[in-house]
């Protein structure tokens, strides 16, 4: 048995329970994990809400939580290159609806792990992969972000944010991102060239200022009400990249249509965890030899977690939070 934040109906924070439950084994191709940090992201209060209904049931009592860092308790067969011990980092199995990262113990297909290097410490480990592969994949998959371009990234000081601006930037493009008034001063330490303050500017007019041609390509990780004409910023034939959010999407059919009528294209982006070990192991390449920093973390006890949960539904939270379940 172990413990672990489970809820036994979708609603507010105040249906999370700590809770004793039976310990997952792992099957062929899998690796359980003893968590010691699991990450928090955005889509785990939409999920804890039931808004991923859509594309799979929830079975109760329900574990959710999608990034884990720990060490490796047991492997499956057809396992091969982790062995017990190992200190490792992954999204898991919850996104194809297994249990998540929430508890003491977790399971994860060995193509969704990686090893995490010396110099990263599980705290760090669990703070990178969702947000981290969002936004490796959306500017190097969805579209392909390359030198000398100019890129936008709306929501530059969140998590999938502050890893988009330094990938863009290390691709060896022109970065600009937004911001509130907090943040400017930390999207410059992390070299953004123009840097814009959404509560005292205008976005569009500030771009047309910085890139009168027209933007390559605009990721927009907060939502289209945010950035409601976004089209109108990119040059012919760039990319609007938007992080699909569940709360705050356009209509696909419609925002493709508009695109098309416009010369430009959009496209959505949502993390895929199929394979991504190798993506994962190249990130914390970057984190280690200081390519990339990570953002600023914050961990609280798992039993915490409601608390957590509130704070990023109903506010703008620099980074990453994490939650700590075991000492490792």
């Amino acid at each position: 048995m172990m413990r672990a934040m489970i809820f036994n109906r979708t609603g507010g924070p105040e249906v999370f329970k700590y809770a004793e439950v039976p310990t997952p084994e792992p099957g062929s191709g899998e690796i359980l994990v003893r968590v010691a940090f699991a990450g928090v992201n955005p889509a785990d209060w939409k999920n804890r809400e039931g808004m991923l209904s859509p594309f799979r049931p929830y079975e109760f009592p329900c574990i959710i939580g999608f990034d884990a860092a720990g060490l490796v308790a047991a492997v499956g067969e057809n396992v091969s290159g982790f062995e017990v011990g190992d200190r490792v980092f992954t999204p898991t199995n919850h996104g194809q609806g297994a249990s998540g990262s929430y508890a003491e113990y977790t399971l994860a297909r060995s193509d969704r792990v990686a090893q995490l290097p010396q110099g990263i410490d599980f705290r760090e480990g669990a703070a990178l992969p969702v947000a981290a592969l969002t936004a490796w994949q959306a500017l190097f998959e969805r579209v392909s972000v390359k030198a000398g371009e100019q890129v936008l990234v709306h929501g530059g000081a969140g998590g999938v944010g502050s890893f988009a601006v330094q990938f863009a930037r290390l691709a060896g493009a022109s970065v600009a991102a937004t911001c509130s008034t907090d943040n400017v001063d930390y999207l410059e330490s992390l070299g953004v060239d123009r840097v814009i303050d959404y509560r005292t500017e205008d976005i569009n007019a500030a771009i047309a200022d910085w890139a009168p041609g027209g933007l390559d390509t605009i990721l927009d990780a907060v939502g289209f009400s945010t950035l409601p004409d976004a089209m109108a910023m990119l040059e012919r034939g760039g990319t609007l990249v938007s992080v699909a959010t569940l709360v705050d999407d356009r209509d696909f059919a419609a925002a493709q249509e508009e695109a098309s009528r416009r010369g430009v294209n959009h496209v959505y982006a949502i993390m895929s965890d199929e394979g991504c070990g190798p993506a994962l192991s190249r990130i914390a390449e970057l984190v280690v030899t200081g390519e990339i920093q990570l953002p600023p973390i914050i961990d609280y006890p798992l039993t915490e977690v409601a608390s957590v949960h509130a704070q990023m539904q109903h506010g703008h939270a620099r980074g990453k939070r994490v939650l700590r379940v075991a000492a490792l």
